[in-house]
């Protein structure tokens, strides 16, 4: 079997291809492996006066409406594919959420964090704990092996 160099930004830690491109941004930056896969998003209604970036971590408030996650107060559950903003009283703007996928938190992650998680290991632990059906997986790109 003949052996093939790949550089370290075309495949994941288990030599995966993880050079796909979304509409707005490069996988191999967004995404840290393959497992858990990354799902369809699911349509979650906002809460009142949102504006929710692409790539926010969110999580639900008390009436299971869309917010930002807050380390200590809103549970991270997702990951935004999409900006959304709404409006006060609302109950038509709905965001896309991504529920799965292992996501990239080393320094060139682009997912938008609450200033709250200060540090990679409140990020790591951001979802731990969510509710079915989140299955997020938070972490740095393995270091390739040789």
């Amino acid at each position: 079997m003949t052996t093939r160099n790949s550089s370290y930004d075309n495949v994941d830690g288990w030599g995966h291809p993880a050079f796909e491109v979304l509409d707005d941004y490069t996988m191999a930056v967004l995404l840290a492996g393959v497992t858990p896969p990354l799902a369809d998003p699911m349509h979650v209604l906002l809460a009142d006066n949102q504006n929710l970036p692409i790539y926010q971590v969110v999580g639900l408030d008390a009436n299971k409406k869309l917010v930002k996650a807050v380390f200590g107060s809103v549970q991270a559950i997702g990951v935004m594919s999409r900006s959304a903003v709404s409006g006060a009283g609302n109950t038509t703007v709905k965001g896309n959420v991504y529920y799965s996928g292992c996501f990239n938190i080393d320094e060139k992650s682009v997912l938008v964090w609450d200033a709250s998680y200060d540090t990679e290991t409140k990020k790591a632990q951001a979802f731990i704990g969510a509710p079915t059906p989140c299955q997020i997986v938070a972490r740095r790109r393995l270091a390739p092996t040789s």
